[in-house]
């Protein structure tokens, strides 16, 4: 059950396991019109009907009508119950669940996470406001972001602010909040039952993940403190800093290929205002398997790296490669010439040249093979045989026997040593290590799907559940009225889903299936989200909220004058309900 866990646990948990790549462990996908599509692993079938949604995280097969999230299909395949299939997919991410149950101390870590998220959010508003208002501090601070070339555009759109400098500017901001609340978020420290601001006198960085949330934040000094140039928020229930990259918020919505990881703020900030906007920085840490998992998430299946120049940005570049291959990314690095990072680079030879160092971008096995022949004299017999062998070690991490060739062929070429030769050594390394393994499934239970309901009438409740669980208006404009359609709805989950809809918010369509369990109701939301449907203008979704709600009405009334033709009374009754259904009109505007 998912109440064995809060939902933001079971969100993360989600968000870190792509539906479309834990699907594609067990089933072979292919993209078409949006969509991937395969052969259902749920009922026989030769032409693929098995559809997976990236953008909804939602798998619908229009065969058999399975359908859910990526838990559900965990659930589905390797016939397990909620919990289990849970903790398999974090397991699959190194995420560490809390105890089952409501716990003590599931309850804490809950109510933190959702305190940090609420003091961050009204924290960033007021770093933003402060960043505009005319003192001092706050020109000096937009002057450096004029002369670093951030425009005031660019700064609004990362929500650049401004910390005051003082020990207690956000306490004194909002006395009504509890300073040990703010101190939970990581916005003040105490000492000696004394409460001071963590960031003061600070050009503020939020820290936004890619539900929208201020998780946490960076501050760059902006006066002549002694402290750190940088400061990150401390870790907390809602921020670890190995588990985000900053802008990514921003560069998931670029749905690029490639996602470009540079190291500091100003580096995403200059990266974002020349144009390169699938830019995102790691947040002073080492990259990380959960980095990798989230560019994945991200729908990015190459990383270009650009690291610092120096020795520490090379090993950085040597540490982040394995971990990025891990996750089956493809990896490029791109070294600059005459800077030291893409925020001096740019500024001083352009985008226009920076696109072409792009496209220049050396693979990972390009990259490691320059460093390594840096270390041998290629002259002599040991050196070409030393570099060899290394060069060997780095081949023997491909899977691609084509790409395995042809560097092969490039390091015979250069050590004059044969490419059997070669070939021999990678394989003595690789040895076993090549073979993958493979995930198995067995034929599930088909899910039936009902007949005998007006298939007009179907596709109006379908619509109408669609249109309250992603157009809050329409959902916000039927709860503002007395209007019912409950018993309209009928049974077959339609009820049910209703009455969540009216009474849950949700984030996502994936987020529906956690809190219903059984196949019918899961083929049901499936059904409901399997199809986008666009309404370009309020007015449309106006138009379609009352179109619906009218079909769900006449059909239900007319129905019922079937039934109660040999009663005039009734009949009468019903026909002046008719008449009112025809004149309803719901508005999206409040009064």
């Amino acid at each position: 059950m998912a109440d064995f866990y809060p939902q933001d646990v079971i969100s993360e948990v989600k968000a870190l396991n792509d539906i479309v790549d834990v699907v594609g462990g067990y089933v072979k996908l292919s993209a078409r019109a949006g969509n991937h599509f395969g052969i259902c692993p749920f009922h026989n079938e030769k032409t693929p009907s098995f559809s997976v949604n990236k953008d909804k995280q939602i798998f619908y097969c229009f065969g058999c009508g399975a359908g859910g999230n990526v838990i559900s299909f965990i659930k589905r395949i390797e016939n397990m119950d909620f919990p289990d299939a849970l903790k398999l997919l974090a397991d699959r991410v190194h995420f560490n669940l809390p105890e089952k149950g409501t716990s003590p101390q599931a309850k804490i870590q809950a109510a933190e996470r959702e305190t940090a998220a609420k003091l961050n959010k009204i924290a960033a508003r007021f770093y933003h406001e402060n960043l505009y208002a005319e003192n001092t501090a706050a020109i000096q601070a937009r002057k450096y972001l004029e002369e670093r070339g951030v425009k005031p555009a660019l700064a609004r759109r990362f929500g650049l602010g401004l910390s005051p400098d003082g020990w207690t500017g956000i306490l004194t901001a909002f006395p009504e909040i509890a300073p040990k609340d703010f101190e939970t978020a990581g916005l003040v420290k105490s000492k000696d039952a004394r409460f001071y601001d963590r960031f003061r006198n600070r050009l503020m960085f939020p820290i936004i993940d890619t539900r929208s949330r201020v998780i946490g934040f960076g501050g760059r000094v902006m006066g002549d403190d002694d402290g750190a140039k940088y400061l990150n928020s401390p870790e907390t229930a809602l921020f670890k800093k190995s588990e985000c990259l900053y802008g990514l918020n921003l560069a998931k919505k670029a749905r690029a290929q490639e996602i470009i990881v540079v190291e500091g703020y100003m580096d995403v900030l200059t990266m974002h205002q020349h144009g390169f906007s699938n830019t995102v920085g790691v947040l002073g840490t080492a990259m990380r398997g959960s980095h990798a998992r989230l560019i994945k998430n991200a729908g990015a299946h190459t990383v270009i790296l650009i690291l610092d120049s120096d020795e520490a940005g090379i090993r950085a570049a040597l540490r982040a490669i394995p971990v990025l291959i891990k996750e089956e990314i493809k990896v490029k690095i791109l070294q600059l010439p005459d800077a030291k990072d893409p925020d001096e680079y740019l500024s001083r030879f352009g985008a226009a040249k920076f696109s072409v160092l792009l496209k220049e971008a050396k693979s990972h096995i390009s990259f490691q093979v320059g460093l390594e022949r840096g270390k041998f004299d290629l002259e002599t017999t040991d050196g070409r045989v030393g570099f060899t062998k290394e060069c060997a070690k780095i081949l023997a991490t491909l899977t691609s026997a084509i790409e395995t060739d042809a560097y092969v062929g490039e390091i015979s070429k250069a050590t004059s040593i044969s490419a059997t030769a070669i070939h021999k050594e990678i394989e003595k390394i690789t040895g076993e290590n090549r073979a993958k393994s493979e995930f198995s499934y067995s034929p599930r239970r088909v899910v039936q799907k009902k007949a005998g309901e007006d298939a007009g009438l179907k596709n109006a409740k379908k619509g109408l559940l669609y249109l309250l669980f992603t157009e809050p208006e329409a959902l916000a404009a039927l709860k503002r009225t007395d209007i019912s359609v409950k018993e309209e709805m009928g049974e077959d989950g339609f009820s049910k889903l209703l009455d969540f809809a009216l009474t849950n918010a949700v984030n996502a369509p994936s987020d529906v299936f956690d809190f219903f369990h059984s196949d019918s109701d899961q083929q049901l939301i499936a059904e409901i989200f399997a199809e986008t449907k666009e309404y370009p203008t309020k007015a449309a979704v106006e138009k379609a909220l009352n179109d619906m709600v009218k079909k769900i009405k006449l059909s239900w009334l007319n129905s019922r004058m079937e039934n109660e033709k040999s009663d005039l009374n009734a009949v009468k009754s019903i026909h002046l309900q008719i008449k009112s259904i025809n004149s309803l009109n719901i508005s999206l505007h409040d009064g």
